[in-house]
């Protein structure tokens, strides 16, 4: 029985999670090609929009924003410093830490990857109300905490 906690073999939410996340990344890689921006990798964007909207940051503070931990992140960072699009300096309060900046080239495209974001929102949620995008969401946070519990 499908209502059955026991018995959810027939389930398929995990199969279209995969399905939707890499439909998801083929539509986002050709909108960013379309606006001139694929030269800014998988996961980079988002980092580019916090540092744009954030301004500079404590790199253990961007670990948080972004959701990434902290290893993914300092490679992540390495990668975009050699590419122009962000630089790390010693925190001049605690030189322990580092505060990671946006470079200015990356700050003047900013705005065409915003642009991006909103198309990909406006079509991953074509057609759902706030209701169901607000449902969704929550499911989403409680399926995505009992997999890191």
């Amino acid at each position: 029985m499908i209502g059955d906690p026991e018995d959810r073999s027939r389930r398929r939410g995990g199969y279209l999670l995969n399905r939707v996340a890499r439909s998801m990344g083929r539509i986002f890689e050709s909108l960013m090609r379309d606006a001139s921006l694929s030269d800014i990798g998988n996961g980079e964007g988002r980092l580019v929009y916090l540092l744009w909207k954030k301004g500079p940051v404590r790199q253990g503070e961007l670990t948080a924003k972004a959701g990434i931990d902290k290893s993914t992140l300092a490679l992540t960072l390495s990668r975009m410093e050699k590419k122009g699009l962000v630089s790390r300096q010693p925190d001049e309060v605690d030189g322990r830490g580092v505060v990671v900046s946006i470079s200015e080239s990356a700050a003047a495209r900013a705005p065409a990857f915003e642009s991006v974001s909103n198309k990909m929102n406006a079509l991953f949620y074509r057609g759902l109300s706030e209701r169901e995008i607000d449902s969704f969401e929550a499911t989403l946070e409680r399926i995505l905490a009992n997999l890191e519990s």
